[in-house]
């Protein structure tokens, strides 16, 4: 006894290039609908955009702030001595670095809102059925992006709210910015493990790469804790200077993780804009009728 079929009538693409001003797009039809590409954007433009404001954002607040404001920064009521290297709270509550953290950091938003709705769905698409637990990775795929938006909310909240603000919700947001960054890593790296991302070319070497930076801003907490504890419960004072540059370096290696993206990207994906409009299909041989197996 044969296997029921399910039948799909599609009509033929048509591979006529036309123009709209000077962009090229193809029409086709599909279920009644009629798709119109306007153009279409390669993924390094839009991977630059959403990579390059953040770590511009991180390295020009801390250049500008130890090179022309390191007074201003430095000249703090501290506890147990002045300390030469102040925390990222305190860069960027200054009026220039605070400017320049705030516009570069928010541009980066919208694209980490899409690619975080673009890994959710393509994720679930290019599930390996070799693991063998697709329940387990549909819970790790909603963390990645429940985890996800937690992150970019809070570095949201972190970015609005200063130490001038409020310190103590600016301290409490950093703070769980850190760690839904570590869950998001986490559940980021387990995703494309268990996912068609990991093949050759770049998928292993992604995946090498986000395990090599989630591991280092992970061993990094533990010392920023310590340094921080060591310098406000005995007066190390090396100890804020450690704690600060953990900051820093955590900052970077966040942001080197999400640089990972461009490896999960490159080749594989096109980001392509079009115009669906609903027609009747006519009854003509230029429309095909396919026969697919259920």
């Amino acid at each position: 006894m044969g296997l029921p079929c399910c039948h799909k009538t599609v009509a033929p693409i048509d591979e006529t290039k036309k123009t709209v001003g000077e962009k090229a797009y193809r029409q086709y039809v599909h279920e009644n609908v009629q798709y119109t590409e306007l153009f279409r954007i390669q993924t390094l433009p839009i991977f630059l955009v959403g990579f390059i404001p953040p770590l511009c954002a991180a390295v020009l607040s801390i250049v500008i702030a130890l090179v022309f404001h390191n007074d201003q920064i430095s000249n703090y009521n501290w506890q147990c001595g002045r300390a030469r290297f102040p925390s990222l709270s305190r860069i960027i509550n200054l009026p220039l670095e605070r400017g320049i953290w705030q516009i570069l950091i928010f541009i980066n938003f919208p694209i980490r809102v899409i690619e975080l709705i673009t890994g959710f769905i393509r994720y679930d698409r290019l599930y390996h059925e070799g693991y063998g637990r697709p329940k387990f990775f549909n819970f790790m795929r909603h963390a990645y992006f429940i985890v996800g938006l937690g992150e970019l909310f809070f570095l949201g909240c972190l970015s609005i709210i200063g130490e001038r603000e409020n310190t103590e919700i600016h301290v409490i947001c950093f703070y769980l910015f850190g760690f839904c960054g570590i869950g998001f890593f986490i559940a980021s790296t387990f995703c494309h493990r268990h996912s068609l991302y990991y093949v050759e070319p770049y998928g292993k070497l992604s995946y090498r790469l986000k395990l090599l930076f989630m591991g280092c801003y992970i061993a990094a907490m533990p010392i920023l804790v310590t340094a921080f504890i060591l310098y406000w419960k005995q007066c190390l004072l090396i100890g804020y200077e450690i704690f600060a540059l953990c900051e820093y370096i955590g900052v970077l290696f966040n942001i080197a993780y999400h640089g990972t993206t461009y490896f999960d990207v490159k080749d594989r994906m096109l980001l392509s804009v079009r115009i669906a409009e609903p027609i009747e299909l006519p009854n003509s041989p230029t429309v095909q009728t396919f026969v697919e197996e259920c």
